[in-house]
């Protein structure tokens, strides 16, 4: 019997390489998983160096990850891709970002989605599509990007450059409009799916820099809605930093016993950075709600909407207030992608280290108490790094409990999804699996999943 309440990812490049017919039955078979998450493109082999590297980089700083499953009898390759479907040109007409063109890979492998999707509904499985929120053309994260005018700005009305993700400014009209259209486009073409997921509907924060988006000149009505000057702000956060900068941060009254403590006393000192994180948490509430109504028109009520955020307390700086969210989706999910965390610690510690005169053991140690993304303790700033395939996370066990925790008490009735991630040895895959508790749990992806870590999910 399948399990709903645990769902998988699977890229359609595997429905592609080892079956339809095969995938499902890893999933419902030996996982016994209930849930099936895809994506509406297909993908080819490239010659290497071109196209896009699977698995994906992260940065650069991924190149050691390898797949668990062989993808055309490699665990690393390089591959191009193509719209799934043949897009309708009438729904772009006008627009600044329109879908890729079809391909001969799109009439040679496209109608493979299709099929995926319908023999996944005929075991009985739940089937969501996901794209991303705010990356144009939206059909995964390394085939796009925004437009020069449409990137989030640093307070100094400049671009982050070399972002792990490549998210638009959410208040960007051209991308609202493209993501209505596509979304559209997908509810016509897979009429038979149950809903749709969104990643990074948020400010994701990879970077110490994005802390200190959005100064996009389309932020400027959110914050006149909030008695906010978007100028003002920016000339208050560059203030900031330069505190920061040149040790006057030093002198303030600024509590580092625990995050609660810390971000209250921080605030307080830097009332403009409350005002900043109330700005992005209302453009991010703002686009909860324009997906909402997308799916709702695009569907005719009939699809759910499925939101991907970062987890605490790093969600208060993308703007995702799952309280605020909650209502305005049918479930939500809170990446637990543990390898991340250490790219996470290891820019942050960069870039506060190359701002002040703090040691970067200090620094290291202070992460680690106030982000729980890794154990309190005295360690070398230089064994901050992305983990081999064979080593287990730094995540700890009860940070990821409570982390999931807190977010299930702040959304309400609205389901929350612990989503966490198949890459690692299997031991650590389940100890992170079964941190997430008696909720329901989404695995990414299918392609980190081994026979033997179906077969352990399947068993609990």
């Amino acid at each position: 019997m399948i399990n709903p309440d645990l769902g998988i990812t699977v890229m359609p490049e595997y429905a592609q390489s080892e079956g339809v017919d095969a995938v499902l039955d890893n999933i419902a078979g030996l996982a016994r998983a209930g849930s099936l998450t895809t994506s509406p493109y297909v993908a080819s082999l490239a010659p290497g160096g071109t196209g896009h590297r699977e698995p994906p980089s992260d940065g650069g700083l991924g190149q050691k990850r390898l797949l668990d499953r062989s993808l055309w009898g490699q665990r690393e390759l390089w591959m191009t891709a193509a719209p799934s479907f043949r897009p309708d040109p009438r729904l772009y007409e006008g627009l600044a970002y329109r879908p890729p063109e079809p391909t001969a890979l799109t009439d040679d492998q496209g109608a493979v989605v299709g099929h995926f999707v319908d023999a996944a509904k005929a075991r009985g499985l739940e089937v969501w599509m996901q794209i991303q929120a705010a990356i144009p053309p939206c059909y995964r994260v390394q085939f796009g990007g925004p437009l020069p005018g449409d990137e989030p700005l640093l307070p100094t009305l400049v671009p982050r450059t070399g972002r792990v993700d490549r998210n638009a400014s959410l208040a960007s009209s051209d991308v609202r409009a493209y993501v209505r259209a596509i979304t559209r486009d997908l509810c016509k073409t897979y009429p038979q799916i149950d809903g749709l997921k969104f990643d990074w509907p948020e400010y994701p924060v990879y970077h110490f820099d994005a802390l200190f988006f959005d100064f996009n000149p389309a932020m400027a009505p959110y914050a006149a809605a909030l008695g906010l000057d978007l100028d003002v702000l920016a000339r208050g956060t560059m203030a900031f930093l330069s505190d920061l900068g040149d040790s006057t941060l030093r002198h303030k009254a600024i509590s580092l016993e625990d995050f609660d403590s810390f971000r209250d006393s921080l605030l307080t000192a830097y009332p403009v950075l409350g005002d900043l994180l109330e700005l992005r948490r209302s453009v991010v509430t703002d686009f909860a709600r324009f997906l909402r109504r997308t799916v709702d028109e695009a569907s005719q009520g009939k699809c759910k909407l499925f939101l991907h955020a970062f987890p605490p307390p790093l969600n208060l700086a993308t703007g995702f207030d799952p309280a605020a969210v909650a209502p305005n989706c049918d479930a939500m999910g809170v990446k637990f992608y543990t390898m991340h965390w250490p790219l996470i610690e290891a820019d942050y510690l960069s870039a506060l280290t190359s701002r002040s005169d703090f040691s970067p053991p200090a620094v290291a140690r202070l992460l680690s108490r106030l982000l729980q993304l890794s154990p309190e303790m005295p360690r070398d700033p230089n064994d901050i790094k992305y983990p081999d395939p064979q080593d287990a996370h730094p995540a700890t066990s009860a940070s990821i409990r409570s982390k999931i925790d807190q977010v299930r008490g702040q959304a309400g009735s609205t389901p929350v999804w612990g989503m966490s991630h198949g890459y690692g040895p299997l031991e650590d895959v389940m100890r992170r699996f079964e941190a997430l508790g008696a909720g329901p749990v989404q695995m990414n992806r299918y392609a980190y999943l081994s026979d033997a870590k179906l077969a352990a999910l399947g068993a609990r």
